[in-house]
């Protein structure tokens, strides 16, 4: 289960809450978003404990930043949006493709270790993307897609 910290917890439920009613968005929209069960998404909103992997996932359905649920619960008052600039560094949005994974992992691949063969990367770039969705930071795709 995620971090125990009533407040922290308590102190994202309501920024979760707040950054939904300004998308417009109901708690079912909200929940079809994150990929989770009205019933999870809601103990976010109430701030009951839930799995880490639901706050990614909230993260991803909400396009804020990779981390941004912990952060509050940890003490930060702001929910950080991907895309945004947090002490000079510009936060990238969270990849939701397997497309967008393989192409991110061969490319830091070849800056790091520039003589990997062909092969060995792609079996790399398989076993990260199999891990990320093993989390829930990126979305399951179809068997083609992740080829």
């Amino acid at each position: 289960m995620a971090n125990t910290d009533h407040d922290g917890r308590l102190r994202l439920a309501r920024l979760v809450t707040q950054h939904r009613t300004k998308l417009g968005w109901h708690k079912k929209r909200a929940a079809d978003a994150a990929g989770l069960t009205i019933t999870t998404y809601s103990r976010v909103e109430k701030g009951q404990s839930v799995h880490d992997v639901t706050y990614t996932k909230v993260e991803r359905g909400f396009d804020l930043a990779p981390g941004a649920c912990m952060a509050v619960i940890a003490g930060a008052t702001e929910l950080q949006l991907a895309g945004e600039e947090a002490e000079g560094v510009r936060i990238a949005p969270v990849a939701r493709t397997a497309d967008n994974v393989n192409q991110a992992v061969q490319h830091a691949i070849i800056a790091t270790l520039p003589d990997t063969p062909a092969g060995k990367m792609a079996e790399l770039s398989k076993e990260i993307l199999a891990e990320l969705q093993k989390r829930g930071i990126v979305q399951s795709a179809d068997p083609e897609a992740m080829r």
